[in-house]
């Protein structure tokens, strides 16, 4: 495949995958139109294969798009709403490949007796629903991985929330034992792991979970977390009823706004999957967990991929 002729649609390009993925697939000799909503206009990267566009300057949820742009995509990863996707698969008319990031609560959350969480949920499965049949349609290959506790440079919403409270208090109260095994996967594997999709002899149709190289439990986790930031281990197995209480009052504040009681509860779940497809048909090796506190910030050298602010 002559890559340099490949333009990559990034849907989600801000996000922490975003972040490793814009110079994995500019390395790889791939053009790529970064889209996020953070953009208030066309930027240019640094480097001339690199362009940042907000999804409605694209054509996506506009009544007017930028037809010259859309007919040049020929691959697109989505690393953000999949709504956005399906609106993507529409508007490009030379797809090939679509490799899509979902999540692997479809499975861990599908019978939580959160409302908000069983929608989401619901609303997540209807809308893959609706791209599969689109993609079906139109005889595109389609990829969907489903990672779970996404990590690696600060801006995932779990793994950096515990960091963050490490660093301010010195100290973490878990959920009795929190003896659930976890399989937390750093972002920049994932982004090799996509890359891998478009520039696969072959076109690559699967749906599969994406999991780190560690299984370890959740205390564990939290362990190797208070080591990375070179912190003692002060950790207090509490009653889940008073964590879940300690965190009802930490969602008081923005920053903790999108913890809620549930993932509490899950401390002492096994949320592990099977991603043996991805190691046998893309020879998928993800790191294991041994974080260091680098991995809780994004690296200085790919702040030039960037959206320019």
């Amino acid at each position: 495949m002559n890559v340099r002729q490949s333009t990559v649609l990034l849907t989600g390009a801000s996000s922490q995958l975003g972040v490793f993925l814009v110079p994995r697939l500019l390395a790889a000799g791939f053009r790529v139109i970064a889209l996020s909503r953070q953009a208030s206009g066309d930027s240019a990267g640094p480097d001339e294969h690199l362009v940042w566009k907000h999804p409605g300057s694209f054509g996506i949820g506009a009544s007017v798009g930028d037809s010259g742009l859309q007919g040049q995509v020929a691959m697109l990863i989505s690393c953000g709403p999949i709504k956005i996707a399906t609106q993507a698969v529409v508007l490009c008319p030379r797809l090939e490949r679509v490799v899509v990031f979902s999540t692997s609560s479809v499975f861990s959350k599908a019978s939580s007796p959160d409302d908000s969480e069983n929608k989401q949920i619901a609303d997540i499965l209807a809308d893959e629903t609706q791209l599969n049949a689109l993609c079906s349609e139109r005889g595109l290959a389609l990829a969907v991985f489903r990672p779970t506790l996404v990590y690696g440079c600060g801006l995932d919403r779990n793994i950096s929330l515990l960091a963050a409270w490490i660093r301010r208090l010195g100290w973490l109260p878990l959920a009795g034992q929190a003896a659930g095994l976890r399989q937390p996967v750093h972002a920049d594997d994932l982004a090799g792991l996509a890359v891998n999709v478009l520039m696969a002899d072959k076109p690559v149709n699967l749906d599969s979970p994406a999991c780190g190289g560690s299984t370890l439990t959740y205390r564990q986790m939290a362990e190797l977390i208070f080591d990375a930031l070179d912190k003692p281990r002060r950790i207090f197995s509490l009653p889940p009823r008073l964590v879940a209480a300690l965190v009802s009052l930490a969602r008081l504040l923005p920053r903790w706004r999108g913890v809620n009681t549930q993932m509490v509860r899950r401390q002492n779940t096994d949320l592990v999957f099977d991603d043996s497809v991805l190691k046998e048909c893309l020879e998928y090796q993800p790191r294991p967990f041994r974080p260091s506190a680098e991995d809780f910030e994004i690296p200085s050298e790919l702040e030039k991929y960037r959206l320019p602010r």
